[in-house]
């Protein structure tokens, strides 16, 4: 859909960049938001020609009406996210020794940026998608698979599947389909955090024998946002094979 307006939450991070490069590239109007790497948001602002909007994800009242003024929005990405302590990829204890490392307030804290946000964002988006439209949320398999994630990390991506599954009712009958991309380990991002012993595992056991790339989740989203007209309530796995 050529000059199809997208809406890129968290696009300066290793998947979101792909994304934004990704929409644009095939046509559309993108713009993007991004919290602590102003001149990386630059940079892809610069070669991408999308907009970029600071943006805090702890706002409760966040104010998109710069964006498009008075135009509707076909399409929002939701890749806002946190993978916490970067040691607890680390650790080379089992689960339960990560688990009762896990702080309540980091608990808390995963909870707020991946769900919460979310809910934020797209409650205050909601009145300007288009009729029909596209919601993608980039989660992770940690939200539906049995895999050794963080507790905390694997209850906030679950959380945010439970809401994809009710948001696409609650938005169906304006024609607005919403669906999450759960990703397997990447070779970027949060898969740069894990151990070189549970990365090797994760090869091993994934069919493709390989991790995941940014440019191919980008493919998926990107065809989701502005072709799909009928997939909603999903979690469209994207591993390789696990």
């Amino acid at each position: 859909m050529a000059e199809a307006r997208c809406l890129v939450l968290g696009g300066s991070g290793h998947v979101g960049s792909a994304v934004v490069e990704r929409l644009a590239r095939a046509g559309a109007q993108v713009a993007f938001t991004y919290h602590r790497q102003a001149q990386r948001a630059e940079e892809i602002a610069r070669d991408s020609g999308a907009v970029a909007m600071p943006y805090d994800a702890a706002d409760v009242a966040p104010d998109f009406s710069r964006l498009w003024p008075g135009q509707p929005i076909d399409a929002v990405v939701q890749c806002i996210g946190t993978a916490g302590d970067p040691a607890l990829y680390r650790l080379h204890e089992e689960g339960y020794a990560k688990f009762l490392a896990t702080t309540l307030e980091e608990w808390r804290a995963m909870q707020d940026i991946t769900a919460t946000s979310t809910f934020i964002a797209l409650k205050a988006l909601a009145p300007r998608l288009a009729q029909p439209a596209n919601v993608l949320v980039v989660g992770s398999i940690d939200g539906v698979k049995i895999v050794p994630a963080p507790v905390h990390y694997a209850a906030a991506k679950s959380a945010a599947a439970g809401m994809v599954r009710a948001l696409a009712k609650a938005l169906g009958s304006r024609g607005v389909c919403v669906n999450m991309i759960a990703l397997g380990i990447l070779d970027g991002g949060v898969g740069a955090l894990l151990s070189d012993t549970l990365r090797a595992q994760y090869i091993k056991h994934c069919s493709l024998g390989r991790l995941g790339r940014s440019a191919e989740v980008a493919e998926l989203v990107s065809w989701m946002a502005l072709h799909n007209r009928y997939v909603s309530g999903q979690a469209i796995v994207l591993d390789g094979g696990l």
